[in-house]
């Protein structure tokens, strides 16, 4: 047996350092705990939402109003009584060996020709099948060897992430056609942008992202180990019976091989088949920002997950992020988590010195969502005065982002215009590496440096507007100088296209200072010539 309520499995920071821990450790010092460990985001999201935060909410209930919320987050702490209670009562649950009902798997899941797959199956970054990163030095004839920790992490990574298109049909599933079942959509997660907002402490962190529900929790709403029966091969599509129900949502039918190891038990084949089918993705899933089908309706009309787009820090998102109030004119909101923080900070019953980061993890796939391209990951510090409507440091946050896209824009246009000038065509959207893609590169660092800077002193707009301004005026100037410098020098008497329309560098060149001081006033009168 291998039960992670009693045996190391959670990859944690304890005082900087990381360490393994069981869920019981976990939950009764989560208080001591700086965090998960995020060396695997896919697996830290997954352990976290699929397994410690479900815990947490059915053993301890769901707030009911804010004071009540705020009464849990002055105490530090999780309920160790109730954390303990619960569990007790619940041993054997979390087994991830159990004969007969193994943690999230099902026991005996088989295909008719009793096949199995690599248990690089399980892990969307690791090479298996046609899902094969770019770089890596493993194939799916080595596949790794899981100790039981790692493969219940893998397991938990595979209900929320695993890709789409094709799964083995499963012996006893009515659904199976010809060996396999087809359209199955990705993890549940896998369909949305994740927002996981975080605080000091791992107890700060859940505490974070619990609800607060006038009317508790659903009634017959369950997390997956406490289900009357366990799970067989067969399986639906249907609405999630509540918030639990819907953080451990089986999106896959899976069962674990455990093979003899002079060390233990370790995990290399795993069978993989069709799970439970998610319709309709419900209002109150807690960890994305949304975007309304129709802007006329954007808090009570039909909404759709936001998602994280490659190559796009996740403070260009800040936008939607902080839409906690009215919705922007582009109908996007934030997440239910980001505007109940909000409201809290505006009731005054968090304190204005929190030290709020917001987790920001996504993937994107391709081919049909049948492979993995890329997987996303970004973790920003957040003013909480911030998500206060018609604060400075809210108002600034938002200019900063659309003056950044402005940026983005303007070295973008120069750059096509210089091509002209030379007689090339400019350059398409998705190919190379344009003007204005590493100019909002660049400013990463920067915007993270303004988070951070407002977040320990919220009192200091001014200063912060000018010091992002005089930092992107001059990044700007080192982005586009050197293409600049680099136009032939025949290409200076300019090309004329048609009768009225010439391509000059010179008024390129012109063109783009005006712009630039459009975006971010005039330069300081100590500025040197060209900034």
């Amino acid at each position: 047996m291998f039960d992670l309520c009693q045996q190391p499995c959670v990859s944690v920071v304890i005082d900087g350092r990381p360490t393994e821990v069981s869920v019981r450790e976990v939950l009764l010092r989560a208080h001591e705990i700086d965090g998960l460990a995020l060396e695997d985001p896919l697996q830290a999201v997954a352990i976290f939402r699929h397994l410690l935060l479900p815990i947490a909410l059915h053993a301890l209930g769901l707030p009911r109003t804010g004071h009540e919320w705020a009464a849990r987050w002055k105490a530090r702490r999780l309920d160790g009584t109730a954390i303990t209670e619960y569990l007790t009562k619940r041993v054997g649950r979390f087994d991830l060996f159990h004969p007969e009902r193994p943690f999230a798997q099902v026991a005996g899941l088989r295909t008719a020709k009793n096949e199995s797959k690599p248990a690089s199956l399980l892990m969307p970054p690791v090479a298996t099948g046609n899902n094969v990163p770019l770089f890596t030095a493993r194939t799916e004839a080595d596949p790794p060897a899981l100790t039981p920790a790692e493969a219940a992490r893998a397991l938990l990574s595979a209900h929320c992430w695993d890709t789409a298109a094709i799964k083995s049909g499963a012996v006893g599933d009515p659904q199976v056609r010809n060996g396999k079942t087809t359209g199955n959509p990705t993890g549940p997660l896998g369909q949305l942008g994740v927002i996981v907002p975080m605080g000091a402490t791992l107890a700060e962190t859940l505490m974070l992202n619990t609800p607060i529900a006038p009317q508790g929790l659903r009634p017959g709403d369950r997390p997956q180990w406490d289900a009357d029966a366990p799970a067989t091969a067969e399986w639906r599509t249907r609405a999630p019976s509540g918030l639990l129900d819907l953080l451990t949502w089986q999106s896959r039918r899976i069962r674990l091989i455990p093979e003899p190891d002079p060390s233990g038990p370790i995990v290399r084949r795993v069978v993989l088949a069709a799970g439970d089918r998610l319709d309709p993705l419900p209002s109150y899933e807690p960890h994305t920002a949304w975007r309304a089908e129709q802007r006329a309706t954007a808090k009570s009309g039909p909404r759709r997950p936001i998602r994280h787009q490659p190559g796009r820090g996740a403070w260009r998102g800040l936008t939607s992020l902080l839409a906690t109030g009215e919705a922007t004119n582009r109908g996007e909101s934030s997440s239910e988590l980001m505007t109940q923080v909000g409201t809290l900070y505006a009731e005054r019953l968090v304190p204005a010195d929190l030290r709020l980061q917001v987790l920001c993890v996504g993937i994107a796939y391709g081919n049909q969502s049948a492979v993995v391209e890329d997987v996303l990951v970004d973790l920003i510090p957040l003013p909480i005065t911030a998500l206060a409507d018609g604060d400075p440091v809210r108002e600034l946050l938002l200019r900063v982002v659309q003056q950044a896209e402005n940026l983005r824009d303007a070295a973008n246009r120069l750059g096509d215009e210089l091509r002209r000038a030379a007689g090339a065509d400019k350059l398409p959207w998705d190919k190379g590496l344009r003007l204005g893609e590493a100019l909002v590169h660049g400013l990463g660092g920067t915007a993270r440096r303004l988070l951070t800077g407002l977040q320990r002193e919220p009192g200091r707009v001014d200063a912060a507007d000018d010091a992002w301004c005089r930092a992107a005026r001059r990044l700007a100037w080192e982005i586009v100088e050197p293409a600049l410098a680099a136009v032939p020098p025949a290409a200076f008497a300019g090309r004329r296209v048609t009768d009225k329309l010439a391509h000059r560098p010179a008024l390129t060149e012109a063109l783009f200072r005006h712009r630039l001081n459009d975006i971010l006033g005039p330069p300081p009168a100590t500025a040197k010539a060209g900034e």
